[in-house]
């Protein structure tokens, strides 16, 4: 039985998401990882009916505040993301020899059930937050923009790359577009 649950989308809100890597293994300090994750985010924005209010793309996991539209399900789509990512992620390894990531991410498929899928790239689970109001919200992009800042990473939120803390706090694009959520 998954370990992730359901969310019901009878109410139209914004979700704040983690997506952990299994093992917590550094993956995306490569780049050509990091990548996948970001164009997958895009994804989901242009087609997926889906507004990336917020994001940050760490080295271990990332996080989101996804606001899914017209009777999008939250956890459809963080499924969709994972499975995508995940066969995205295990081809890369695969193409660039990294055994390493390979074994742990057969290993983590392994420990939790037999499937179709060969390997594992993310833990169980996402656990999305309904957010319901503007002080949730405001807190949960804060929490997200200063994350690699509480690393010890870069010395303000908006000096991280991979992350949509220049859209908030310049007002500068970013890759994947961020859709601003105006909070009151």
């Amino acid at each position: 039985m998954p370990r992730s649950y359901r969310i019901a989308s009878d109410v139209n809100h914004a979700y704040f998401v983690t997506c952990s890597v299994v093992d917590w293994l550094p993956l995306f300090e490569n780049g050509t990882y990091r990548q996948i994750v970001l164009d997958s985010l895009a994804y989901l924005r242009e087609h997926k009916l889906t507004q990336l209010n917020a994001f940050v793309v760490m080295s271990t996991h990332m996080h989101a505040v996804l606001w899914p539209r017209d009777g999008q399900n939250v956890s459809n789509l963080l499924r969709d993301f994972k499975r995508h990512t995940s066969k995205a992620i295990s081809r890369e390894a695969a193409k660039q020899g990294h055994d390493h990531y390979r074994a742990a991410f057969s290993a983590a498929r392994a420990s939790f059930r037999a499937g179709r899928a060969e390997h594992q790239v993310w833990q169980e689970g996402s656990h999305p937050e309904a957010i319901y109001d503007d002080n949730f919200a405001r807190q949960k992009i804060e929490y997200i923009h200063n994350n690699p800042v509480k690393a010890g990473l870069v010395s303000t939120a908006e000096d991280w790359p991979y992350s949509s803390a220049r859209a908030y706090l310049l007002g500068q694009p970013t890759y994947p577009e961020t859709d601003i959520m105006e909070l009151h």
